[in-house]
């Protein structure tokens, strides 16, 4: 018999979850009562840092998905909008999901009211790093695992504008903005 509260937190995520795929996964193991997979894909959220995020695909908030992506996307906009960052680049790799990522990344900011630039197919990172630089976006995310396995995915993170006083310039997050934003995406998170 599965526990109860295991099973609540995976039913309260298919609910959540807008990718027919991973909640078919969940509902098949929540059906089988697989507890060893579903304590796996539900052993806490993704950690972000200032690598942004990777992990393994899958269900769950354990894994990358559609649903973390989703959650990660509205903890920056909230991020954005604290710091008066109005614009944001968006790019992927070819990795598996990284376009369903990319394009969930960009409606969620489309739609939070800011300025969205989608590169136009997959292209390497630092091609996002001087998109940012050269439209003069506050933000950018690329969507790779750079050299993790093939079955990754990841989610980094680019500052263009200046923020608490230091000018990014199209670099990299660095602490303490990684941890202000994983704050922020734990806020969005509602499981």
């Amino acid at each position: 018999m599965m526990n109860e509260s295991l099973r609540l937190e995976v039913e309260k995520w298919i609910e959540e979850d807008p990718d027919p795929k991973t909640r078919e996964q969940l509902t098949r193991w929540l059906n089988e009562d697989n507890e060893s997979e579903l304590r796996s894909c539900f052993s806490g959220f993704l950690e972000f840092g200032t690598a942004g995020l990777r992990g393994a695909l899958g269900p769950g908030p354990s894994r990358m998905n559609r649903a973390v992506v989703s959650k990660t996307a509205a903890g920056l906009v909230t991020f954005m909008k604290r710091h008066g960052l109005n614009s944001i680049v968006v790019g992927r790799d070819a990795r598996y999901g990284s376009e369903d990522f990319t394009r969930d990344t960009a409606e969620i900011m489309s739609g939070a009211g800011f300025e969205v630039f989608v590169l136009p197919r997959p292209l390497p990172t630092p091609v996002l790093a001087f998109a940012v630089r050269k439209l003069k976006s506050d933000v950018g995310v690329m969507v790779t695992a750079s050299h993790n396995p093939p079955q990754d995915n990841g989610y980094k993170v680019y500052l263009g504008g200046t923020v608490n006083g230091v000018a990014y310039n199209g670099s990299q997050i660095i602490s303490p903005i990684d941890e202000e934003i994983f704050h922020d995406i734990q806020s969005a998170v509602s499981y």
